[in-house]
């Protein structure tokens, strides 16, 4: 009787999962349409098409678009500007438990505040193999700087590469043709998941369910074969 519960807990542990991680999937796609929205009203206001959403507990804490040109900065990235936002709006620089969304990978620049910010996730569509802070340079997923100074910066965040990545190119086409065919004619961004860059080692929701549930199973087959007390 004790098997066949803990066999039944541990299946349904892993459905919860599983329906969990559609659940994130399905926000995760959400804020990315809504840089996407973000994006093109960046680009009508004659800056580059970029947007960032941060989040926290499934509500959105910021968002921004980039405002290089308007505040005659080069620092206002999409992301600095959703940073600093969020920042004021939680009264804290630490960001820990948001996700940053953006319809392209994170610059250098961007990706060190996002590590310093202590951000727990970072998700994006289209690559940037020239500028990304992951692709070109692996400062989201470069661990020496919590060993360094575990003080300001946490372990890495998880990065979620490649969502909605056709759509987001497609948006981007649409919005600002020139920059677009600029950007395509230079490589700048790829309409492709992260492939080949190590990933900070994390077990999903799912994966822990299915380990309930192996040992769920090892746990009947002792007992079937009277090498188990349980009843």
């Amino acid at each position: 009787m004790l098997c066949k519960k803990l066999f039944c807990a541990a299946v349904e542990s892993m459905i919860d999962a599983v329906m969990e991680g559609k659940a994130l999937q399905f926000f995760d796609e959400r804020m990315m349409r809504r840089c996407f929205a973000l994006a093109a009203r960046s680009a009508k206001q004659g800056e580059y098409p970029y947007g960032a959403v941060v989040t926290r507990n499934g509500e959105i804490v910021a968002e921004a678009t980039n405002r290089v040109a308007s505040d005659h900065d080069i620092t206002r990235h999409a992301e600095i500007v959703a940073l600093a936002a969020a920042q004021q709006r939680l009264g804290s620089t630490d960001l820990s438990g948001c996700t940053i969304y953006s319809n392209v990978e994170p610059c250098a620049l961007c990706s060190y505040a996002i590590r310093e910010s202590r951000l727990a996730r970072v998700v994006f569509a289209l690559r940037s193999p020239v500028m990304g802070g992951v692709s070109r340079w692996n400062i989201l997923n470069d661990r020496g700087l919590s060993t360094a100074i575990p003080e300001v910066f946490v372990q890495p965040p998880e990065v979620v590469p490649g969502v909605l990545a056709e759509e987001a190119d497609a948006t981007l086409r649409q919005v600002a043709p020139f920059a677009w065919a600029f950007i395509r004619a230079h490589g700048l961004l790829l309409v492709e998941p992260l492939n080949g860059v190590s990933q900070p080692a994390r077990r999903s929701h799912a994966l822990i369910g299915l380990l309930w549930l192996m040992r769920a199973l090892r746990l009947a087959l002792s007992n079937r074969f009277g090498r188990c007390d349980g009843k």
